[in-house]
């Protein structure tokens, strides 16, 4: 008996797909310019709406740079605190030196033995985390080792502001030190806004386009074509069409559609039935709740207007609201890719079954 395959689709938040497409020219022209040490590249953000790809294109760059001898990749996870210990710990396993042979360099800290371990040492308050840094970073200078730090998901914290502080400093220092940031496009502007992060206002921005139709399309063909499919093509370009670009979208009925002909191996109406409604429920739960809950107003006046493109002139008479009120949010939902903009003046949704899910949600609210 014939071995199935696995399905090569992961809608997973967080993992690392079998199937990408459309971040290759993203990626080379980053990674061009990260390793010839090009200054616009030495502090970038990863900008998109959940499930775009940020957290895909974080994960390619690592996998990238740890086939290369003088790089070193250290991810830091914004969700355990204390960004500047994780970043010296990453740093003294990178440089291969242990605990007790950096603090003999460091003559104003007075060691309790030579048994101190690292949670002790963190729990000692007398971390001075430039001068500890600094030490580590020239012995890996020292042994022509770049560095990049890698930080999935920002957002504004305490933390993050100590940890941009220290980096500012490292980067005048001249330490061949470089940073990629991913988040939503709303926390990454709360972040190069505050304060002490305006540096960050200068920073290499990368944005992650919405999937081109075509290339969906031919990744679709030659993925199912591979699983001994037997396609109906106008399905293909239905199931095509449906992903609008999205990234979370393309892999969820993907993987939707391959588990529902896993059995009969055909791509057909039932199938597309079967991948649309499991998709739906999967984008609603997982995607669009978060998304919906800050920007419903201005949502649900594009979906009263009843059309698919929605004129500002619209927007104002259903929201009673001046002129620079309705650019306000279309530029934030522009910049959250949550909308588009085909022409001057008009808006559209940028999602797939959003506005659907809006009314669901709005009966839900209302039962």
């Amino acid at each position: 008996m014939e071995e199935k395959m696995l399905n090569p689709f992961m809608p997973s938040f967080g993992r690392f797909p079998k199937i990408i497409i459309d971040q290759q020219e993203a990626l080379t022209d980053y990674l061009t310019g990260l390793q010839t040490h090009d200054a616009k590249y030495q502090t970038s953000l990863v900008y998109g709406t959940r499930g775009s790809g940020k957290t895909v294109f974080l994960l390619n760059v690592q996998r990238s740079l740890e086939k290369l001898d003088n790089w070193i990749f250290i991810r830091l996870n914004n969700g355990q605190g204390n960004l500047l210990f994780q970043l010296m710990h990453g740093l003294q396993r990178a440089a291969g030196i242990s605990l007790v042979d950096l603090l003999k360099n460091v003559k104003s800290l007075n060691i309790m033995g030579n048994g101190i371990t690292w949670q002790a040492f963190q729990e000692s308050q007398q971390i001075d985390y430039d001068e500890y840094i600094s030490i580590l970073l020239s012995r890996l200078k020292k042994q022509g080792k770049s560095i990049l730090i890698g930080i999935d998901e920002i957002e504004i914290s305490d933390d993050v502001r100590a940890f941009g502080s220290e980096y500012q400093t490292l980067i005048g220092d001249e330490y061949d030190i470089s940073l990629l940031m991913t988040g939503l496009p709303s926390r990454i502007s709360e972040v190069q806004n505050d304060n002490t992060l305006t540096f960050l206002l200068r920073s290499n921005r990368i944005y992650l386009s919405p999937l081109d139709e075509e290339t969906i399309t031919a990744s679709y063909e030659k993925a199912f074509t591979k699983g001994k499919r037997e396609i109906d093509f106008m399905v293909l370009d239905e199931m095509s069409r449906a992903v609008k670009g999205y990234a979370y979208a393309f892999q969820t009925i993907g993987y939707y559609a391959w588990r529902f002909s896993q059995e009969s191996l055909q791509l057909d109406e039932e199938v597309l039935k079967q991948t649309i409604e499991a998709t739906k429920k999967d984008l609603f739960r997982n995607a669009y709740e978060r998304m919906y809950m800050d920007i419903s107003n201005f949502i649900n006046a594009m979906i009263k207007a009843g059309t698919n493109r929605v004129t500002t002139k619209q927007l104002q008479d259903i929201l009673h609201k001046p002129i620079n009120y309705i650019s306000v949010y279309r530029a934030r939902l522009l910049d959250d890719q949550l909308i588009t903009s085909p022409e001057r003046g008009v808006v559209q949704l940028a999602l797939p079954f959003f506005a659907e899910f809006v009314e669901k949600s709005n009966l839900e609210h209302l039962a």
